[in-house]
Parts: structure tokens; C-alpha cells; sequence
């Protein structure tokens, strides 16, 4: 296992111990797998080591190794199928929550049980809800001292070997509430409490040996001590903790594209094929290449995420970025494994065709990668919006260039015709786009207000097009053709290039 030029020694240290620890087991892990029996005598093992506590603090019975030490886990134990699974849902079912929402006796309960390896799992999913995750239906009233909490959760991984499960339950039906996110609570279940039973265990596609299932809440009773966050806190318990969530499901996924592309060099030196080693066709070559890019480039994004968390940064578009990388570059690498494999990559006794279930499924939980792709952009584009360069008109060249220059039109008297030639200028570098308000703003030197009005009063006399986002509101305005005619001449939009001659290419107008 590569470690990171930033990781600590002991964080190097551990990873070499699990990548040995590992190594040791892959045998009982294929047993396992292929008996679909749930490795139990592996994980008491992973329990018995102590790595359930990577990433919990020492003061906790942890090994304080952050978030990079729970990755370093999830990566290594991800080579384990199962283990892997169960050690990342354990690590989601309150980890992260507890840390930074949990009181201090919460804390030495939950973190000190969680660092001695008791397993858990994390209950958002419902019937009613899987990437609108705010549709939760599961409810929670309070009656004295005690939460009723009633209603259904589905495709809860670990659901049954799981001892302590946190539970997102609606407690608001005030659509006012509602609207700010202000209706859900978190809850930890511990099994065994009347009325939680396990429904029914999921047949998933890649998760042989995993239980992944239905929970049944049927009046609940747990003691306010359970409850974690505010009342009403929910909602941002949950997003705080997602982060995490898809950083150390990313790293799961990952974890097996290493031996992946080990079993394929190993397959390809030896397979003969037209009088040559198949490693030798420079597609296989290709193929191989591309996947050791992306194993690279997965680690790379997953261990910078994990460092940005640990050094108490924002990492929401990394986290999407490492989870969205990781399963789509698992599942390409595990297509062209096959591929190179040919008919032995179709057979499950080579572990490949496994990778690509595997990362289908990486695909959809923690948010489908569409809900990554859609807050990638919604966040991370907000870090791009600040343009410092603006296209003007070079008056020598006479054609838009990238320009530090001042807007010419502040400090002037901004009219509703100066208005209008400031929109037609604007046409000559940008025929095809409307100006932004802010564009506008910082065009003129003008209060929003005031934009508005001129902009407004332009459109009544039909010299611009506004336009309006779904409340009404004017947000952009552009110069119609009759706006264009009024502000300048029709020379002043012309420009043609000096190869061009007008005259003897019969120009018109």
C-alpha cells in the first residue's frame, strides 16, 4: 500500500500493519464469499486489533488517526468484501455524528463501545425516501423522558449483525418547519429494543455475503439520552456527516482496484494468445495503463479529501468528487478487466467481473453519483463565479479581449439611454448572452435598485429583453434588435477582418 509524503508515522505504520493483517485473511474472505456465509471470525478478529477505532480519539479508546486512518481502514478491509462493508457502515452509523453533535456522555458511551469494534449502521433510506432524503415519513413523538419512533427504514447494510443503529425520524409536520429542513432528529436504536425487528434481508447485486435489509420500528421506545443534536437538528446532523460518509465509501471501493490491476498484469504475462503474451498488445497495454491512471488518481483525490477533514476544512465537493471517481473508475477498471481477461474475466473465479458489481453499487448508495455531479456543481461552481478578467472592445484590434480594464461608464450619469448603450456595447463582445444584474452593477457603479429600474423601464418601451427567473424577479437583461438600432449606428457593430474586403466581395448595406 503507497502511503501519502503528508501521512503521519503512525499513520504509515498502520497502514503497512493492515495491509499485512489483510493480506493474512484474503483466503477465509474468499471462503467466505463464496459460501455466502457472513464473515463473523474475520470481523471479531478486525474488532480484536482495535481498527474499528482509526479514526476515534485516543480519550475514547480510539487510535486518533482522523479520517485518513478510517480511509486507510476502509481501503485495506474493502479487500476483505464484507469486512470492508460492515467496518464503513459501522464507522457512518454515528462516528462522525457523535464527534461534532454528540454530548460528552454520549460520547464516552457510543465512542468508547465503536473503538472496541461494536458494529452499526446508518438508517436514512425508507420507502418514502432514498436521494430526497428529506421525505423521511419514519416519525418520532416525544411522550415524557421517551421518543415513539414508528415507522419503516430499507437497504440498511449491516442490518442484523449491527448493534446500535442511527435512526433519522421526522419529528415536525409543519410545513413552515419543513421548508427550513427543520423537521428531523437524530436517533441512535440499539438492537433488541421492543418493537425493532430486521424485516428482511435485500438479494443486491454485488453484496454476496453483506446483509444489507428492512428495519421495522413498531413504537419504539428509546430514552432521551438516545437522541443526538437538537430536536430539529436532523437534517444537519446528517449533511455534516455525509461528507464522511462518501469519503470512507470511496475509499471501500477503491480498495480493490489495486489487487485488480495486480490480477490482470499477472493474467496477461502468462495467457498466449497469435504467438504472444497477451501483455503484449498494446490495447491490453492501453486498457492497463488507464487503469493504474485511475487507481492513482482515485487514491489521490480520497487522501486529499480526507486531509482537508482532518484539518477541519469544508471537503463537500472533494467528498462528491472521491465518491463520484472512485465507483465510476471501479467499474471501468473491472469492465476492462474482464475484457482483457475475455472469457475467464465472465467466470467468477477470477475476481474481477466482482469489481464491477461492486462499484454499481458504490454508484447508488451515499447519493447516486448524479446527486454528487449536481452538488459538484451547485457548490463548486460558486468558487469560479469571481471573473476578474471582462471582455471589452480593443479600440485599436476592434474585437472583445480579456481586459483588467475599469468599467469606462462609472462615475458617469447613468440614464436609461446610457443604460441602453451600455447593453448594446455589451452585444458587440457577447452577441449571444443577456448581462447579469451584478454585471450591470459593477458596469455602472449603480445600487441594484436603481438597475432594475432602468432596465425595467427599457423593457416597457420595448428596447430590451429582461429575463426572469421562476419568482419573477428580473435577473439578466439583453438589447432587442430595435434596442441595438437606438443606441448606435449600425457601423458601430461592424467589424471585418483585414483579409476581408467588403467591396470586392460585393458587400451589402
Amino acid at each position: 500500500m503507497e502511503p501519502f509524503p503528508w501521512w503521519t508515522d503512525q499513520q504509515k505504520k498502520f497502514a503497512e500493519e493492515l495491509y499485512r493483517f489483510v493480506n493474512e485473511h484474503i483466503p477465509a474472505a474468499e471462503k467466505a464469499f463464496w459460501t455466502r456465509k457472513f464473515p463473523m471470525d474475520i470481523v471479531k478478529k478486525v474488532q480484536e486489533k482495535g481498527y474499528f477505532g482509526a479514526g476515534i480519539p485516543k480519550k475514547y479508546g480510539g487510535m486518533e488517526l482522523g479520517a485518513t486512518g478510517c480511509c486507510i481502514a476502509a481501503e485495506q478491509l474493502g479487500r476483505l468484501y464484507a469486512v470492508g462493508h460492515v467496518f464503513v457502515v459501522s464507522m457512518l452509523g454515528g462516528y462522525h455524528q457523535l464527534l461534532h453533535f454528540g454530548t460528552e456522555e454520549q460520547k464516552k458511551k457510543w465512542l468508547t463501545k465503536m473503538a472496541k469494534g461494536q458494529l452499526g449502521a446508518v438508517c436514512i433510506t425508507e420507502p418514502f425516501a432514498g436521494s430526497d432524503a428529506a421525505s423521511v415519513m419514519t416519525t418520532a413523538r416525544k411522550e415524557g423522558d421517551e421518543w415513539v419512533i414508528m415507522g419503516r427504514k430499507r437497504f440498511i447494510t449491516g442490518a442484523g449483525p449491527a448493534d446500535r443503529y442511527f435512526v433519522y425520524a421526522k419529528t415536525s409536520d409543519d410545513p413552515e418547519v419543513i421548508r427550513r429542513y427543520g423537521h428531523l432528529t437524530a436517533f441512535i436504536v440499539e438492537k433488541g429494543t421492543p418493537g425493532f425487528s430486521l424485516e428482511k434481508i435485500n438479494e443486491l447485486i454485488g453484496f454476496e455475503n453483506v446483509p444489507n435489509g428492512y428495519l421495522n420500528f413498531d413504537d419504539v421506545r428509546i430514552p432521551d439520552e438516545n437522541r443526538v443534536g437538537d430536536v430539529g437538528a436532523g437534517w444537519a446532523v446528517m449533511t455534516s456527516g455525509l461528507n464522511f460518509e462518501r469519503l470512507v465509501g470511496s475509499a471501500v471501493v477503491g480498495g480493490g482496484l489495486e489487487d485488480i490491476i495486480k490480477m490482470v498484469i499477472y493474467y496477461t504475462n502468462r495467457r498466449v494468445q497469435f504467438k504472444q503474451q497477451t501483455s503484449r498488445f498494446v490495447n491490453n497495454q492501453f486498457k492497463i495503463a488507464d487503469m493504474i491512471t485511475w487507481n492513482k488518481l482515485a487514491r489521490l483525490i480520497t487522501y486529499y479529501t480526507a486531509m482537508l477533514l482532518d484539518s477541519g476544512q469544508n471537503a463537500a465537493v472533494e467528498s462528491s468528487i472521491a465518491k463520484l471517481l472512485n465507483t465510476d473508475y471501479a467499474i471501468q477498471t473491472g469492465l476492462d478487466a474482464v475484457q482483457i481477461m475475455a472469457g475467464d474475466g465472465l467466470t467468477k473465479f477470477y475476481p474481477v467481473e466482482r469489481l464491477v458489481r461492486e462499484g454499481k453499487i458504490g454508484q447508488i448508495v451515499a447519493g447516486t453519483n448524479e446527486i454528487q455531479k449536481l452538488i459538484i456543481y451547485r457548490m463548486g461552481a460558486l468558487s469560479y463565479l469571481d471573473m476578474p478578467f471582462r471582455l471589452r472592445i480593443d479600440p485599436e484590434l476592434e474585437i472583445p479581449v480579456l481586459s483588467l480594464d475599469d468599467s469606462p461608464w462609472k462615475g458617469k450619469e447613468i440614464t436609461e439611454e446610457v443604460m441602453l448603450k451600455i447593453l448594446a456595447e455589451d452585444y458587440r463582445v457577447n452577441p449571444g448572452l443577456y448581462m447579469t444584474i451584478e454585471d450591470l452593477q459593477k458596469e455602472t457603479g449603480l445600487g441594484k435598485e436603481k438597475v432594475l429600474e432602468l432596465v425595467s423601464a427599457l423593457e416597457q418601451k420595448k428596447l430590451v429583453v429582461n429575463f426572469r427567473d421562476s419568482r419573477g424577479n428580473i435577473i439578466m437583461s439583453k438589447a432587442n434588435y430595435e434596442g441595438l438600432r437606438k443606441a448606435y449606428p449600425p457601423e458601430h457593430y461592424r467589424y471585418f477582418p483585414n483579409w476581408f474586403d467588403p467591396e470586392e466581395l460585393g458587400f451589402f448595406g
